[in-house]
Formats: C-alpha cells, structure tokens, sequence
C-alpha cells in the first residue's frame, strides 16, 4: 500500500522545511542566504540528480516505460499550460501563479518518495517527467519570469539542468556509466535534493510571519487549481487511458508520472522568483501551503486512481 509510505515521507520533507524556518526565526540564519542555497539547488544538486537518473542499463521494458513517462509528462505539463493561460485571462493570474499551477516538484519530492516508496530502481521513470519539466521550464518556465531578454537557444542548451537531460541521455543510450568515487559523488549530491529544497522554502516562511501565508487572498485560488482542479484532471486523464494495463510494469510506470503530476507547486519557483526579483515570499507561501495540503491530497488521488483504472 503506497499511501501510508507517501504520507510518511511528506510529513519528513515538511520536518525539515520547519526545522530551517525556526534556524531563520533564531536569527542564526538570514533568509537571504536561501539565495545561494538557490543557486547551488538548480545549478549543481538539480543537474546532478537529472544525470544521476539515467545511470542505468536500457532494456526494452525501461525504453518502454521511458516513453509511456515521457508521453504522460507532455500530455499533463500540455493541460496545466492551458489552464493557466486561461486562469491569465478569466483571473488575471501573475507569474508566480500561473508557473504554480504549471510546475510541480516532481523532482524535489517525487524521487525520494519513489525512492523509499518503491525502490532506487523506479526513480529512472520520474526521470521521464524531469526532462520534459526541465526543458519546459528552462524555456517557457524562465521566460515567464524574465519576459524582457531576449531569447537565446545557445543560453537554454547550456544551461546546467538542460545539459544534464542531454548528457543523461546520451549514457542510457551508449551504455556509458559512472563507477568509483564519480559515481558515488554522484549519488551523495543527488540525495540532497529533497531536504535542500525544503531548506531553501523553509528559510525564506522563517522570515515571514504565520498570516503572510495567506495575507494574498489569492493563494487560496492556487491551491485549489493546482491540488484539486489541474490534478483531478490529471488522474481522470491517466486511470481512464487505459495504459496502465497496456505495457509491463504500467502501473507502477503511470504511477510515478501522476504522483509527478499531482505534487505541490515546484521549489524552482520560490528560487526562480528569487533570482528574478519577483515576490518570492508569495511564491514560498503557495509552495508551504500546497505541500502541506498535499499530506491529504497525493493519497487521495493516488486512491482515486487505483480506483478507476483497475
């Protein structure tokens, strides 16, 4: 039973989220370290974890499986983008908002929860979900925050993250693999990335008082279109396609992409916002609050599924 698991290492994630609040509370940090922490996040442990995920061997079944997780990214991150463009017309939904209810922490939480959940072996299919996130993300993702420069593919193609999708990609498929002390280099910074992201979130709440979470009205929209409206759709989309029953392992494959699907808005939006000098505060309110909400609402979607498509 995958829920009570789900539910156990949510509520560790959000142990340490309050843990680096309460450190900024002390004053023994400065939220504005959490910029730094932001940097070394989505340059270095982010890459490190996208690499880290293809470090395996290409049978058919993972070729398969890639594909299916690859296909349902495309089709869920495809919904939450008009769903938002729509929110930008009929509700006026700003950057933060609207990247809110696009970005999940598919990353950040989903792979140590797959991880503990099912096994190291599975977090190559959440994989499938973080290269289209990425590529998203470092295209349209960042130009919603930065709308004034222009575009530049050379930018996009080095960025870290990027270069980490096509490097990882390029050693599943030439069987290319890291041993010794690379691999375990690798594997120890990749394993950072869910208590990080939780540090960076927790450190910027610390400098806010409990109301700033819901001082903007608004948030409470965000967490209704990206906990229940957005991620119903996306359950009903992957328990009634019928795929699940239609390549080996299915299940558990379309599983990992809808958890990927129905999480929290992404850390990367409070570290974006930081870095392109948007209201990051408001940003780490929606991550706090979708997070805890998702305590109830990742196991009651994960319900839902097994469900309707069994």
């Amino acid at each position: 039973m995958i829920v009570i698991p789900l539910i156990q290492k949510i509520a560790e994630l959000f142990i340490i989220l309050i843990t680096s609040a309460m450190l900024v509370k002390t004053g023994i940090l400065k939220s504005e370290d959490s910029k730094v922490l932001s940097k070394l996040s989505l340059y270095f442990v982010t890459p490190c974890v996208i690499f880290n995920s293809f470090q395996q061997e290409l049978t058919p079944q993972i070729r398969q499986g890639l594909f299916t997780a690859v296909l349902l990214a495309v089709v869920f991150q495809t919904i939450y983008i008009l769903f938002a463009a729509l929110l930008k017309r009929v509700w006026h939904a700003n950057e933060v908002e609207r990247a809110s209810i696009i970005f999940t922490n598919a990353g950040n939480l989903i792979i140590p929860i797959v991880a503990y959940v099912l096994g190291q072996e599975w977090v190559i299919y959440v994989s499938g979900y973080i290269t289209v996130f990425n590529i998203i993300c470092w295209t349209y993702g960042v130009r919603m925050f930065d709308s004034k420069s222009a575009f530049s593919l050379k930018k996009v193609l080095l960025n870290p993250n990027i270069l980490a999708v096509l490097l990882g990609i390029i050693t599943l498929f030439s069987g290319i693999r890291l041993s010794g002390p690379l691999e375990v280099a690798f594997d120890d910074v990749s394993g950072m990335i869910g208590p990080l992201s939780m540090m960076i979130t927790g450190m910027v709440v610390g400098s806010m008082n409990l109301k700033d979470l819901t001082a903007n009205k608004r948030v409470w929209g965000v967490l209704l279109f990206r906990m229940v409206i957005t991620s119903g759709i996306a359950v009903l989309v992957a328990g009634l396609s019928g795929i699940a029953g239609r390549i080996p392992s299915g299940h558990e494959i379309v599983m990992i992409s809808l958890l990927s699907a129905v999480a929290p808005s992404a850390s990367n939006i409070n570290q974006l916002a930081i870095l392109y000098n948007h209201d990051a505060k408001y940003a780490s309110a929606i991550n706090v609050l979708t997070t805890l909400s998702c305590i109830a609402t990742m196991p009651f979607w994960v319900m839902v599924f097994e469900m309707i498509s069994r």
